[in-house]
C-alpha cells in the first residue's frame, strides 16, 4: 500500500504511514482523506482475503459482489432535502410490514440476510450537481455459493473469446450498466435503479485484480463546490433525523456500516 507519509495539502505532517492522527481540517483534509481511504481499501482486501481463505479450506464456494443503491426518483420528497436528511433516510431503524422489530438500514441488512448474504458493508457516498444532494451505497456482499439467492440481476456485461495461446474460453467484463427493479427495492424505500457487479473466479482468484471495486467502494469525501458549509456541519454531526443540531447532543455520521458476519469479533474483525 503506498501512501504519501504527509499528503499535499495536509496540515499533519506524519512520521510515519500508521500514524491515525488527522490534522486539524479532520474529514475536510484532502490529504488526510486519500490516507483513510487507502487504509479503507486495504482492510475490506484483507477481510475478503480471510473469507477466501477460510471459504477454500473449507472447500465451500464464496460469492462476492457490489451493489450499488440509491434514493427514490425525484418525484420523492427526500430528493429535495438536506444532506443529513438523506443520510438519516437511508440509516434508519424502521418497521417492515410482515415483520417484527425493528429492521437497520431501512430493512435492507434484514432482506441481504434472507437472500443468503452473510457479510458485508455499506458505504455510504454523496454528490451534489446544482442545488440537490444525491446520497447512495455501495455495498459489499459476501455470502456462500449454494445460499446465494439475490433476486436482483448483475448488471455487468461479459465478453467471452477464444485466447489462441492457451486455448481455453476467457471472460473479460465490459461496462456495468444500470438495471432498474421497482418489485424488489421499492417496498424498502429506495430507489429502482441499481447496478450489481458479482466478482468472476479470476478476480476472485486475486484480491489485487479486485481491488478497482474495492478502490471504488471507498472513494475519499470531496466537497462540491459551494457546499463546504453543508459538508462542514453534517460531518461535524450537526444533525438529527435531517434537522439541525448542535453542542454536546452531536453524533458523528458513519459513512461505513458493516453487517452481519463483518460485525462480530473474532481475528478477522480487525479487517471489517
Amino acid at each position: 500500500m503506498k501512501v504519501e507519509a504527509t499528503p499535499d495539502g495536509c496540515m499533519n505532517a506524519r512520521q510515519f504511514l500508521n500514524d491515525r492522527s488527522l490534522c486539524p481540517r479532520w474529514r475536510l483534509c484532502p490529504g488526510c482523506e486519500k490516507v483513510r481511504a487507502k487504509r479503507n481499501q486495504f482492510k475490506i482486501a484483507k477481510r475478503l482475503e480471510y473469507d477466501l481463505d477460510w471459504a477454500q479450506e473449507a472447500d465451500i464456494p464464496l460469492k462476492v459482489g457490489v451493489l450499488t443503491t440509491t434514493l427514490p426518483g425525484k418525484e420523492s420528497w427526500i430528493r429535495q432535502a438536506s444532506l443529513g436528511e438523506q443520510y438519516s433516510y437511508l440509516t434508519e431503524r424502521r418497521t417492515m410490514s410482515g415483520y417484527t422489530g425493528w429492521h437497520s438500514m431501512r430493512g435492507l441488512n434484514t432482506k441481504l440476510k434472507e437472500w443468503g448474504i452473510s457479510g458485508g458493508s455499506h458505504y455510504l457516498e454523496f454528490t451534489n450537481k446544482g442545488t440537490t444532494w444525491n446520497t447512495h451505497m455501495h455495498s459489499i456482499l459476501v455470502g456462500f455459493e449454494d445460499d446465494w439467492q439475490v433476486p436482483l440481476k448483475e448488471t455487468t456485461k461479459q465478453l467471452e473469446w477464444n485466447n489462441d495461446l492457451t486455448m481455453k474460453l476467457q471472460t473479460e467484463k465490459l461496462e456495468n450498466k444500470t438495471r432498474s427493479n421497482k418489485r424488489i427495492l421499492e417496498p424498502l424505500g429506495l430507489g429502482r435503479l441499481y447496478t450489481l457487479d458479482i466478482a468472476s473466479d479470476d478476480e476472485l482468484a486475486s484480491i489485487a485484480r479486485y481491488s478497482a471495486k474495492v478502490e471504488y467502494v471507498t472513494k475519499p469525501v470531496k466537497v462540491p463546490e459551494g457546499k463546504m458549509a453543508d459538508v462542514t456541519n453534517f460531518l461535524a454531526g450537526g444533525y438529527e433525523h435531517g434537522k439541525e443540531r448542535s453542542g454536546h447532543g452531536r453524533h458523528l455520521p458513519r459513512l461505513a456500516r458493516p453487517f452481519g458476519d463483518w460485525m462480530k469479533n473474532g481475528p478477522e474483525r480487525r479487517y471489517a
